[in-house]
């Protein structure tokens, strides 16, 4: 048996990880160089990280078997109110005059790129060390 893909608890962790790292790292390259961008920047980053917690704890929380459909729809309810509320930060946080929203995507996409970077370092980790005479 060869190297598996699995996407569990420590491939979430190290997620969350790499994406303070790069939060930091990035944070302190746009404190050196563009300082209005940096504010823009990690208020995007904690709102993409928060919007990947909840994904988290609401998927956790509604694939456990035996849950009443009282707390489905709670969860259902919690996974569509978050919406709202970004919603509402968004509009206040876009009617402001130092909002950078190149800074601010960034700092929201941060997570799916620290995801796509685990994923792609899983994928050459198992290419590599998989046995080259097995067909």
């Amino acid at each position: 048996m060869g190297p598996t893909l699995e996407f569990g608890d420590r491939f979430i962790r190290q997620v969350y990880i790499l994406t303070i790292c790069l939060t930091v790292v990035i944070g302190g390259i746009l404190l050196g160089f563009k300082l209005a961008a940096l504010p823009s920047f990690l208020i995007g980053s904690v709102i993409g990280i928060s919007l990947f917690w909840s994904i988290e704890f609401v998927i956790r929380r509604l694939l456990r078997p035996g849950k009443s459909q009282k707390r489905k729809y709670l969860l259902g309810f919690i996974a569509l109110g978050k919406y709202t509320v970004l919603g509402v930060i968004l509009y206040f946080l876009f009617n402001t005059e130092w909002m950078n929203i190149y800074a601010f995507a960034g700092g929201i996409i941060l997570v799916q790129g620290a995801i796509i970077i685990k994923a792609v370092g899983l994928m050459i980790t198992i290419l590599r060390k998989k046995d080259p005479d097995q067909p």
